[in-house]
C-alpha cells in the first residue's frame, strides 16, 4: 500500500472514530431530552390532576378533567384510592388498561389502541409513572401514561439524520485526507522522481532544497551529499582509469618492441622460442586492454564528437575488407545486405570503431564455419543496423548486463577468446554520443542479434 493510501485511511480512521464518539455522545444528550421533557410533562399532568380533583366533587372535576384531556393531549390518566380502588379515569384509560408497578419510577408499556375505521388497532409505546399524590387529605396513587408515537417518530428522524451527517462526514473526510496525504507525500515523490534521473551520466544534478527546514529539507540535503561522494567517487574512478592506461601505454609498447626483436632471432631454445610467442600473445591482449580504456576514458571524460557526413555503407565494407582475413581464417561466411550509399553526419572514426567493435564480437565468439548476416538499411531519419551471428549465444539472464564495462558471460570462455569486457561498452557509449539506440537478442545455442539505430544527422 501506497504511503498516501496510508496516510488518507489512518486520517480517516481517527476522525471517522473521532466523529462517532462526538455523534453518540450528542445522540444521547438529543434523545434523552425528550425523555426528560416528556417526564415533565407527565409529572405536572399528575399534579394538575391531583388539584382538580382536591379543588371541586368529583364528578364535576371529572367532566372538567375529560374535556381538558380531550382537547389538549390525550394521556393515560387513572387515580386510585388506598384500596387500589379507580377514583378517576381519563378517556383513554377507560378504554385500555396499563399495568400497575410501584417503586420502578418511569417504565414503558405497550398497548394496542383501538383504530378509526378499517385502519386496525395500533400498538403503542407508553412512557409510564406513578405519583403519590394527597387528595381532599387522602394519599392516592395518581398513574400517568404519555404516547411515546411521535417522540419514537423524532428518534427515528435523528437517527436518520445522524447516519446520514456521518455518511456525508465520513465522505467528506476521505477526500481531504486523500487531498491532505497528496499534499504531505507531494515533496518526497518529487525527490523520487529527480532522483530517478540522476544517472551515472547526469551525476551533476541535485534535488532542489526547499524553504522551510523540515525532514523534507534534510533528506533531501542528505541525498544532495550522498550525490556528491558518488560523483566524486566516480570522477575518481574515471582519473584513475584515464591515468593508468596512458601510464601503462609507453611501458607496453616497449615491451612489445622487445617481444618483437625476440621472435626474430634464431639462436634461442625452442621451448624459450614457444614461451616468448605466449607472453606476447598476452602482451598483445594487456595492449588492447589498455587501448580500449583509453578510448572509454576518452568517451567518457570528453564526450564531444567530430561530426563530418559521410558514406557509412562506404565506411562498413572497409571494416569488412579489413576483418576478411580473420573470418576466412575461421571458415566464416558472410552474408550482407546494405545500400549502394547510406549518408550519415557523425564522427567517423568513432562509428568506425563500434563497427570494429561489432564485428569482432561475432567474429570472436562464433563458431567454425558459422555464419555472420550484416543487414544495413535507412528507417526514416534513423539508420539500422542489423548484425547476427552464429554461436553459443547469451543466457537471457545476461542480456542486460553485456553492455556494462568489464562485464563477461562465462569469464573463463571470454578469457579464451581475449575478450575484457569494454567492446559492448564502447559501442553503447558511442552510439549514446550520436543520440541513437542499441539492442541485443540472443538464443542460447543458435544466434545472437545486435541492432543498432543512429540517426542521419542531416535534413531528410
Amino acid at each position: 500500500m501506497r504511503i498516501r493510501h496510508r496516510i488518507a485511511l489512518w486520517v480517516t480512521g481517527a476522525g471517522l472514530v473521532t466523529s462517532l464518539v462526538f455523534s453518540l455522545v450528542i445522540f444521547i444528550e438529543m434523545v434523552e431530552q425528550p425523555f426528560e421533557i416528556l417526564d415533565d410533562h407527565i409529572k405536572s399532568t399528575a399534579r394538575f390532576v391531583a388539584q382538580e380533583l382536591s379543588a371541586q366533587p368529583q364528578a364535576a372535576a371529572s367532566s372538567r378533567l375529560d374535556a381538558y384531556f380531550t382537547a389538549a393531549w390525550a394521556p393515560w390518566v387513572r387515580v386510585y384510592d388506598r384500596d387500589l380502588q379507580p377514583v378517576y379515569q381519563s378517556p383513554l384509560a377507560q378504554t385500555v388498561d396499563l399495568p400497575l408497578e410501584f417503586g420502578r419510577g418511569a417504565y414503558m408499556a405497550k398497548i394496542d389502541l383501538p383504530g378509526k375505521g378499517a385502519a386496525g388497532p395500533k400498538r403503542v409505546w407508553f412512557r409510564t409513572r406513578v405519583f403519590e399524590r394527597d387528595i381532599s387529605g387522602a394519599p392516592h396513587w395518581v398513574q400517568v401514561a404519555g404516547p411515546m408515537d411521535e417522540l419514537e417518530d423524532e428518534i427515528l428522524d435523528l437517527v436518520v439524520a445522524f447516519a446520514i451527517g456521518l455518511l456525508v462526514s465520513t465522505g467528506l473526510l476521505v477526500y481531504l485526507s486523500y487531498v491532505l496525504a497528496g499534499r504531505i507525500v507531494e515533496p518526497i515523490a518529487a525527490i523520487n522522481r529527480l532522483a530517478r534521473e540522476i544517472t551515472e551520466k547526469t551525476l551533476d544534478k541535485r534535488i532542489p532544497l526547499g524553504k522551510t527546514r523540515d525532514e523534507i529539507y534534510e533528506l533531501s540535503e542528505c541525498l544532495n551529499h550522498m550525490f556528491d561522494r558518488i560523483q566524486l567517487s566516480f570522477a575518481r574512478q574515471k582519473r584513475f582509469l584515464a591515468d593508468a592506461s596512458h601510464e601503462l601505454k609507453s611501458p607496453i609498447a616497449m615491451l612489445r618492441l622487445f617481444f618483437e626483436e625476440a621472435a626474430l632471432r634464431t639462436d634461442l631454445p625452442e621451448a624459450f622460442q614457444k614461451r616468448l610467442e605466449s607472453q606476447g600473445r598476452n602482451l598483445l591482449r594487456m595492449d588492447r586492454l589498455v587501448r580500449s580504456l583509453m578510448e572509454l576514458s576518452v568517451l567518457e571524460a570528453n564526450p564531444s564528437l567530430k561530426k563530418e557526413t559521410f558514406d557509412l555503407s562506404a565506411l562498413a565494407l572497409s571494416v569488412l575488407d579489413d576483418m576478411a582475413p580473420v573470418m576466412e581464417r575461421e571458415e566464416i561466411r558472410l552474408e550482407m545486405e546494405i545500400p549502394d550509399e547510406l549518408t550519415i553526419h557523425g564522427d567517423r572514426d568513432r562509428i568506425r570503431r563500434m563497427l570494429i567493435n561489432i564485428l569482432d564480437n561475432a567474429v570472436k565468439y562464433n563458431e567454425k564455419g558459422g555464419l555472420i548476416r550484416l543487414w544495413m538499411t535507412a528507417e526514416g531519419a534513423s539508420i539500422k543496423i542489423s548484425l547476427s551471428n552464429t554461436g553459443l549465444g547469451i543466457p537471457k539472464e545476461d542480456l542486460e548486463k553485456v553492455f556494462e564495462q568489464f562485464y563477461r558471460v562465462e569469464r573463463s570462455r571470454a578469457t579464451g577468446y581475449g575478450g575484457a569486457g569494454l567492446g559492448l561498452s564502447i559501442v553503447r557509449e558511442i552510439v549514446r554520443l550520436h543520440g541513437g539506440t542499441v539492442g541485443i537478442a540472443s538464443e542460447p545455442g543458435g544466434w545472437t542479434r545486435i541492432t543498432i539505430a543512429i540517426p542521419k544527422g542531416i535534413e531528410a
